[in-house]
């Protein structure tokens, strides 16, 4: 929309002069940060000082098994001194500004290729800072077995394009794709052709390429090729070049690697702007037509600490693309890493006044430009808002942190940013979005450091325990009645762990029933895309081809499998929410369960240890590793809750997969209707026979592995570290540090 309103209004806007830029971080969290590392580097110093006087030790011909048990608590430790960094992932589709946002953020200007007509960003990139003073971009390809079945794929959409002599964007891209690496007329070779065939690029072995520069407008200079969307640049055929046209060789070369590229990994130096330990990942779309693209589309999302779901202000409403994204990034709230949502609107600076007034007529006449943007602004965040609650309130609980968010949505103006004409700088939010980046590090911070201190101050209490081993050691009935109530205990916890998840069985069977309802018209609603699109037989056949699952270009995301469990997730979400809540915990909440099992345990082995005068140290030790034990079981929980939540899809997705085969294999004539009816026909036939019953007892049974999985993990660790307490050292206290 271009700027049209009152030239004496832009004028006087021209004068607002920006604020002086702030650093990464404010003085306070500096200050803090100095804190942090001064620990941070204490902890280091002591584990390494702590294995250079027992690492001998550890070489033992028969090692004790408490000496085994130290040497594992300090390896474990060791590997993760190293913190996780933060992930910030930038989710939208194309051209919704994701790469200008992303420059503003890093204060670099045109570090990302960006354009104001079409999709920049070809592939995934992952953006972080770092201690060197170089700028480094690492180009991941495909592997030559992903390449492979990527060529396999491409060439069966050709032949079929070849029977029916139509050309959609699919069959396009497909053509783009085998020319940009092996040249001209490559669309016309079939796959045994084109695997003997030499490339028309240079392919590095490693399958790894490495670019390298002390400056950002050199890196962004060598990067722009490999990363920007060439489409429509590729198979370009130059005729007697010229010297300057040969010279330009490598960069075609470079700008033909495309359709290999994996993802991309960029290290920048250290920024006044962002704090080192925070990834950001550019996120295109809503996944990949390639295989292996997809899978890492779908695996970025939950290894997300936070998702940004950006939109450019003009499709902010009715887009479905954005409604299937903030979905996306719910169910990475439900079952992966993700604690944050924020939703980014994109281009305010588009807002035109005269426009704005025609749909505000009680607006004053003589409004600026920049009131007209900041009312938009605020009326888009009261209404965005709101509609983002309304969404998560159905698939999470209320009291989840997400839901707690002051703000859930910025309206920014990365053009304002870098030009300020008619906004200043605080309002066009970018500092706001570094400030919740700055929230976010600070808090994974500090928890992180937390528990590192907690497990070296075990090590400290384990060394503790075998200098007061051998002075006391304890009789064995002792440790057979601790042996005997934690035993117990874990058994309680089994049989209530069980209890809470058989609540799922309910909404299951009514998910299941919804599902069996419904599973025709959502069947019928994709099949209803091949009535109006005769291409559509092409994109059901790759949908086959991945099992049921495929990312069109024509089409965009085709999901039978899920399209399918659809209905029996919406009955589920929020009783699975619960069972796994952090928050506010209920009789509902397995978190609930452990810690009153955690608090009995403690507090038996404190009873025990003032009944029986037990060596302080050795209480300290007992109350310190069952911290450490039930933070272990914690994580171990968060990463089975995403393999019981896919378990309904992925049961299903493995009930159709013959008939997916047996529909890849049909071609000639009336593919597509022969096609329909095999997966009609099937889909019928297994739901008759069970198939959304089969999916609900499979999620049951992987809430039941749990249940196992924690049992077998609570009762080897506590039996472990009671036998440490008990066992008899026949080491000399001597080799063993005493004050670390």
């Amino acid at each position: 929309m271009a700027e049209s309103h009152g030239a004496e209004n832009n004028a006087a806007e021209v004068t607002l002069k920006r604020p002086r830029m702030q650093g990464a971080f404010q003085q306070e969290e500096r200050e803090t940060l100095k804190k942090y590392k001064k620990m941070e580097d204490r902890v280091r110093k002591i584990l390494t000082t702590s294995c250079e006087k027992i690492t001998h030790l550890f070489f033992m011909k028969d090692m004790p098994g408490h000496l085994a048990y130290l040497r594992e608590r300090i390896t474990t430790l060791n590997s993760k001194l190293a913190f996780d960094p933060i992930r910030v992932g930038l989710f939208g589709s194309s051209g919704a500004g994701k790469s200008t946002l992303l420059n503003a953020i890093l204060h670099e200007r045109f570090f990302l290729p960006v354009s104001g007509t079409r999709a920049c960003t070809s592939c995934q990139v992952q953006i972080s800072t770092c201690r060197s003073k170089e700028y480094k971009a690492n180009i991941f390809l495909l592997s030559n077995e992903e390449w492979m079945d990527e060529v396999r794929s491409l060439v069966t959409l050709l032949e079929m394009e070849r029977e029916d002599g139509e050309r959609d964007s699919d069959v396009q891209h497909a053509v783009k794709v085998l020319q940009a690496v092996y040249g001209e007329g490559a669309e016309n070779r079939n796959y045994e052709d084109l695997m003997k065939a030499k490339p028309a690029i240079t392919i590095p072995s490693s399958r790894v390429i490495t670019l390298t520069t002390t400056e950002a407008e050199a890196l962004s200079h060598k990067l722009d090729p490999y990363i920007r969307n060439q489409e429509g640049s590729e198979g370009i055929k130059v005729e007697n070049p010229s010297d300057e046209e040969a010279n330009t060789a490598p960069c075609n070369e470079q700008m033909r690697l495309w359709p290999l590229i994996k993802y991309v990994q960029v290290t920048l130096p250290a920024s006044d702007f962002v704090p080192e330990g925070v990834i950001f990942v550019d996120i295109p779309g809503m996944g990949d037509s390639n295989k292996k693209r997809d899978e890492m589309w779908k695996e970025s999302i939950l290894e997300c600490t936070s998702i940004w779901v950006v939109a450019d202000v003009e499709r902010v409403f009715g887009a479905s693309t954005h409604e299937n994204m903030l979905k996306e990034a719910i169910t990475a709230c439900m079952i992966g890493k993700c604690s944050d949502i924020t939703f980014v609107v994109t281009k305010m600076d588009k807002i035109n006044v005269d426009e704005y007034l025609r749909n505000h007529p009680s607006a004053p006449k003589d409004l600026t430009t920049r009131d007209a943007i900041l009312e938009t602004k605020r009326d888009l965040k009261t209404r965005k808002t709101r509609a983002i609650r309304d969404r998560m309130q159905r698939r999470l609980p209320s009291d989840t942190e997400v839901l707690q968010k002051s703000d859930l949505v910025f309206t920014v103006s990365a053009k304002e940013y870098w030009n300020p004409t008619v906004l200043m700088e605080e309002d066009t939010e970018i500092s706001r979005l570094r400030d919740q980046i700055r929230k976010l590090y600070l808090n994974m911070k500090r928890n992180q450091l937390q528990e590192n201190m907690q497990e070296i101050l075990v090590i400290f209490s384990l060394v503790d325990v075998y200098h007061a081993v051998q002075l006391s050691p304890g009789p064995t009935a002792q440790q057979d009645g601790l042996n005997t109530f934690v035993s117990t205990k874990i058994q309680e916890l089994k049989r209530i762990a069980q209890s809470i998840f058989d609540l799922m069985d309910l909404p299951l069977i009514k998910g299941v029933k919804s599902a069996k309802s419904s599973y025709k018209r959502k069947i019928e609603k994709i099949f209803a895309m091949g009535e109006k699109s005769r291409g559509f037989h092409r994109t059901l056949k790759a949908v086959c081809r991945r099992n049921g699952v495929y990312v069109s270009r024509v089409f965009h995301r085709v999901d039978i499998n899920n399209c399918l469990a659809e209905p029996i997730y919406t009955e589920i979400d929020i009783m699975f929410a619960n069972i796994f809540r952090k928050q506010t915990l209920t009789r509902t909440s397995l978190q609930a369960a452990i810690n009153e099992f955690s608090t009995e345990v403690k507090g038996r082995f404190t009873t025990f240890a003032k009944d029986t005068d037990m060596n302080e140290s050795k209480l300290k030790f007992l109350l310190q590793e069952t911290n450490v034990i039930m933070r272990a079981l914690e994580r171990e929980i968060l990463l089975k809750k995403k393999t019981i939540y896919e378990s309904l899809v992925l049961s299903i997705q493995s009930t159709l997969t013959p008939y997916y085969k047996e529909a890849d294999k049909i071609s000639g004539k009336d593919t597509y209707k022969h096609m329909k009816s095999v997966l009609t026909e099937s889909i019928e036939l297994e739901v008759r026979q069970a198939m959304f019953e089969k999916a609900k007892e499979e999620m049951m049974s992987q809430f039941q592995d749990l249940t196992e999985q924690m049992t077998t993990k609570l009762s080897k660790d506590f039996l472990g570290m009671l036998s440490v307490i008990f066992s008899q050292c026949d080491t000399p206290v001597s080799t063993l540090p005493g004050t670390l």
